[in-house]
């Protein structure tokens, strides 16, 4: 499965992943199952938005990954909710004739111009409509396609957003959305790593950390976060079964600086 999370701070979108991926191989009448490491997050080379999946690892014959680097390619001029529908489409294309219905989750994250101002959103595409506590259940062919920033903030401009990653990143709660395997115990260890930064950053006599001022120190904090659940995989876990593991990699979308032009 994996693990896959979404940051929203004051200066802009980060979204991070570990590296494992579970592949299997058939040889006579024996399956081998086991984890290789392959990047799950990625970034548009030419504007400031972010992809990343959790879930099925290969589409229409390929890797995930260089599934979705084709897709960027294809995709560079166009405003991000027209791109998260592209995406939703051309995932119920390319895998109408999968034999399984594996499920799949993608999070794609930037920014788009509304009433004067840049607004962040999260697109949230899933042909999993369900989950319990370790997994996600009643997955589909048909993926759904709903931005969650709206959903959840329906009232606020991008401003008023910016204004409230200001307040909950200072309070070390910074607005987020997790996605992967065993939520439960992720959300756990994620809580209890911002408390012991907390810590070191304002407690700490030899001052080794400041708070974070771009998101390149958010990063590190994320980072964190992920390789700490690898941890607990490796420890708690077969070798087979490290769902959660290989690294981590982040990447991010700026808050842009500049004032959108009407």
């Amino acid at each position: 499965m994996s693990i896959m999370v979404v940051q929203l701070v004051p200066e802009g979108i980060l979204l991070g992943a570990d590296r494992n991926i579970t592949v299997s191989v058939q040889d006579a009448n024996v399956v081998y199952s086991g984890q290789t490491p392959r990047p799950k997050v990625l970034k548009w080379p030419n504007r400031q938005i972010v992809v990343g999946y959790v879930g099925r690892a290969e589409v229409d014959g390929q890797p995930a990954d260089e599934w979705l680097y084709d897709f960027i390619g294809r995709n560079l001029e166009d405003e991000l909710p027209q791109i998260a529908h592209n995406l939703k489409d051309k995932l119920e294309f390319d895998l109408r004739k999968s034999a399984d219905h594996a499920g799949m989750i993608v999070h794609l994250c930037g920014f788009t111009q509304l009433d004067g101002q840049w607004k962040p959103q999260v697109w949230f595409i899933r042909n999993a409509h369900g989950m319990n506590e370790t997994g996600y259940t009643d997955v589909r062919a048909e993926f759904s396609v709903s931005e969650e920033l709206q959903s959840h903030f329906q009232v606020l401009n991008g401003n008023e957003i910016r204004s409230m990653a200001r307040e909950r990143a200072k309070s070390w709660q910074p607005v987020w959305f997790h996605q992967g395997y065993d939520l439960g115990t992720f959300n756990m260890l994620d809580a209890l790593v911002r408390q012991a930064m907390q810590a070191i950053v304002e407690t700490h006599p030899g001052h080794p950390h400041a708070f974070p001022a771009d998101l390149s120190e958010w990063s590190k904090h994320l980072k964190m976060a992920v390789l700490t659940y690898g941890a607990y995989f490796s420890a708690f876990h077969e070798p087979f079964m490290q769902y959660v593991g290989g690294g981590c990699d982040v990447v991010w979308a700026e808050w842009p600086k500049t004032d959108p032009i009407d």
